[in-house]
């Protein structure tokens, strides 16, 4: 709770953001004066009640900090970490110590899949994690349902705290779907105040995850959902409502200044987010006070932001940031008092941090002064060490899988870097381990199927895996040149990125711009994913597509299955022309794939080459089309939206 008399919010971006002027002795990073808690302000008999909301979402796994590489001028290559399990802890525990029953701590969902520390168990060893560290809440993320439901009615059972997920129904019966330790909402008590938490879950679930794991559930309209959870729980007496959902949304230069750390307020000037996605629609929707605070999942990306008035925060991925929402509520007037919320973030979690940036992201280019050397990070004024709690818990998980992450694979002569709205190195090398194991003509790979950049240097099976966490199949598909054409023209049309292909070189219409649309599926609505921004496809050796040939394409079973919007591509292929599972999971492609060729992405022989790349964009042919299309897509925009 904070006092009038003592401005907290006044003394913190002082105190706290900007720091002494020179560094500390001890190799620690630059050191606030002061750090003027919430706590030291609170009167028990004051009107005010202040809580902390910490956000996390989409950790995929990654109980062990994640090995990063970094070009230093002085020193060349420099080794450091992000992210892990201990130091996400000691960051929790500084809150809690401050805020005691006040911080409400919120996951928004993707907990399990992704790393060899959890996939093994099914996320088990995740669960344990959360339960050990007292988490509140979490959302019901798509790739929960990846290892099958029984997998999750087990670590929902397990979990001693709560998944969430108020929008998921049964297809049958409409009737709320029954899984255990699972809500629509919770009340819980934080300080002197009712807490109201509600849950949700994508609404491209059923096409973000394996079908046959969802085939049985619905995803219901977002915006329903919310109303009737928020009005149930107001008739409860909830004072302050909480959404915690794995729904997405991208605030473009947020994210590029991703190493922004501060304290942030409504006044402050923000970027414009992408008022299509799923949060921005369902938040500008909703009537003021259905909720009052937001902690966002699944499209990975970093959000500080007001929205509708509600404040929304996600942390990127992999648990490398957090952010704290601050929510003061006043007893007398009955409300929370929307000009005294804050956002502080996204703070970066880090073993140690480069001094001169005070994080740990060594991506982002560095400063004239260069990055500094690594030194111990603060946090409210006291210094971050991983948790040795937490260490005892985790440690037997991560050594228990180092032995297969270290094993050597090959080498990167340069970074493998995966873009995901151009053409991607490291997309470009599993395109073309696939089409080479299975002697395919050409090969496929989307966006997604790839999770994480792979480093110069040694590559190894952690590496691979930390890049490919998914148990996804290499499928091989004999198509028609059409056939081919109409699956090109869904993966590239930029509803999920754009897909990396082999054999073949693709001319689109540049992404910054508007394409022809058609209703591809025949049901009256237009979708992102009927957008054609194909312009040209030639074999790689410049002969053009015969629509009338049979061609092998290897691609991944999970799109084979119709997943990232390719239901309606793929269902035009017949079953006897298909090859779901050939026995190769495309992580093991990748990796046999390496092996063969010792070291990979040479100067000699890049994976993008400059003189022949296999992605190019141009400007849309027809311009009277484009824009009759566009009316028309706006004219059925909330069909699409459903």
């Amino acid at each position: 709770m904070f006092s009038k008399k003592v401005s907290y919010w006044g003394i913190l971006p002082l105190a706290f953001l900007f720091g002494c002027q020179t560094a500390s002795r001890n190799s620690e990073s630059i050191e606030p004066p002061s750090w003027e808690s919430p706590t030291r302000s609170q009167s028990p008999s004051s009107h005010l009640e202040t809580l902390a909301i910490l956000g996390t979402n989409d950790i995929h796994g990654n109980l062990a900090p994640i090995q990063m590489k970094a070009q230093h001028p002085a020193t060349g290559m420099i080794e450091f970490e992000a992210g892990g399990a201990a130091t996400l802890s000691s960051y929790i525990d500084i809150l809690r110590s401050e805020f005691g029953d006040r911080l409400i701590w919120l996951d928004a969902g993707d907990q399990f899949q992704g790393t060899l520390e959890s996939n093994p168990s099914g996320g088990a060893t995740m669960v344990q994690f959360f339960n050990f560290q007292k988490l509140n809440a979490a959302a019901v993320g798509n790739h929960e349902f990846d290892f099958g439901l029984s997998s999750l009615t087990e670590r929902m059972k397990e979990a001693q705290y709560p998944f969430l997920a108020a929008n998921i129904t049964e297809t049958k019966s409409g009737k709320r779907a029954e899984f255990p330790n699972t809500y629509p909402h919770v009340l819980i008590n934080a300080g002197k105040l009712k807490v109201g938490i509600i849950g949700l879950s994508t609404l491209d679930t059923p096409k973000t995850t394996r079908a046959k794991s969802v085939q049985t559930l619905r995803f219901d309209n977002l915006k329903e959902a919310t109303l009737r959870e928020s009005e149930a729980l107001r008739k409860k007496g909830a004072q302050i409502i909480l959404l915690t959902a794995h729904v997405g949304l991208d605030c473009p230069s947020a994210s590029r200044n991703a190493a922004t750390y501060q304290l942030r307020k409504p006044s402050d000037i923000q970027e414009v987010c992408n008022g299509q996605d799923e949060m921005v629609r369902l938040l500008e929707t909703l009537p003021t006070g259905t909720v009052d605070a937001v902690v966002s999942g699944h499209s990975h990306t970093i959000v500080h932001h007001w929205i509708g008035g509600v404040p929304v925060v996600q942390a990127g991925s992999y648990g490398r940031y957090l952010n704290v929402v601050y929510l003061t509520y006043d007893f007398t007037l009955r409300r929370v008092l929307p000009d005294e919320s804050r956002i502080e973030g996204p703070i970066p979690v880090c073993t140690q941090v480069f001094q001169n940036q005070n994080d740990c992201n060594g991506d982002r280019p560095a400063p004239k002064n260069g990055r500094g050397p690594l030194v111990t990070p603060r946090f409210h004024g006291k210094p971050v060490f991983p948790s040795e709690r937490v260490k005892a818990l985790v440690e037997p998980m991560i050594q228990k899988a180092e032995q297969y992450k270290k094993s050597p694979v090959g080498t990167a002569a340069q970074k493998l870097d995966h873009f995901r709205t151009t053409e991607s190195p490291l997309g470009n090398l599993v395109a073309d381990a696939m089409r080479y194991l299975t002697k395919s003509q050409f090969g496929l790979i989307n966006e997604g199927g790839i999770r994480a950049p792979i480093q110069q240097g040694l590559i190894t099976y952690g590496d691979a895996f930390r890049s490919m966490p998914f148990d996804n199949a290499v499928s091989v598909v004999k198509v028609t040149g059409h056939e081919l054409l109409n699956i090109l023209r869904v993966a590239e049309s930029g509803s999920r990125g754009l897909a990396s292909v082999s054999g073949l070189t693709l001319k689109l219409v540049d992404l910054s711009m508007e394409a022809p649309v058609s209703d591809l599926s025949g049901d009256g609505k237009f979708e992102i994913w009927e957008t054609n921004r194909l312009m040209e496809v030639k074999k790689s050796n410049g002969e053009a597509i015969n629509p009338n040939e049979i061609y092998t394409l290897a691609t991944a079973d999970f799109l084979v299955a119709g997943g990232d919007d390719l239901k309606w591509a793929m269902s035009k292929i017949p079953a006897s022309r298909i090859q779901l599972d050939t026995g190769l999971l495309i992580r093991d492609a990748l990796v046999q794939y390496v092996e063969h060729h010792g070291t990979i992405n040479t100067s000699g022989t890049p994976l993008i080459d400059p003189t022949h790349p296999r992605i190019t964009f141009g400007r849309p042919l027809v311009k009277k089309m484009k824009l009759r299309q566009t009316r028309r897509k706006k004219r059925h925009r909330g069909h699409a939206t459903g």
